[in-house]
């Protein structure tokens, strides 16, 4: 038999809790980077909406000023002066959520090391 055809011996108990703890931390990691994808993604699809929008608003703006203007384009003025605001509450809203992702992604990638966890007894 070669040295490397030897049965293993099977992890102790500790090796396979830090051996579970890995992988959870790997999967959580995973899921976490998809998020980011997906939150990525978003931010592009609003970034977009957005200059549409605001296009919207500026030709609103134009039929709202023009001394013929009725109630119509001043109710399509409000509903781009709304679509545009929530379109920037979407905005905000993403870039928050993707400094939690970046956050927990760091907090993941620096989590405590085994040394750490035995010395606060978290083995």
């Amino acid at each position: 038999m070669t040295k490397d055809s030897r049965p293993r011996p099977a992890p102790t108990v500790e090796e396979a809790a830090e051996l579970q703890r890995a992988r959870d931390r790997m999967i959580a990691r995973d899921r976490l980077i998809d998020e980011m994808v997906d939150n990525n993604e978003m931010q592009i699809k609003n970034e977009h909406a957005r200059g549409g929008a605001e296009i919207e608003l500026a030709c609103a703006v134009r039929g709202a000023a023009r001394a013929e203007a009725g109630r119509d384009a001043h109710a399509e003025l409000e509903r781009a002066i709304a679509r545009l605001e929530l379109l920037r509450d979407e905005h905000r809203r993403l870039l928050a959520e993707r400094e939690w992702l970046a956050t927990s992604l760091l907090e993941i990638d620096n989590g405590p090391s085994r040394d750490d966890q035995q010395r606060s007894g978290h083995a």
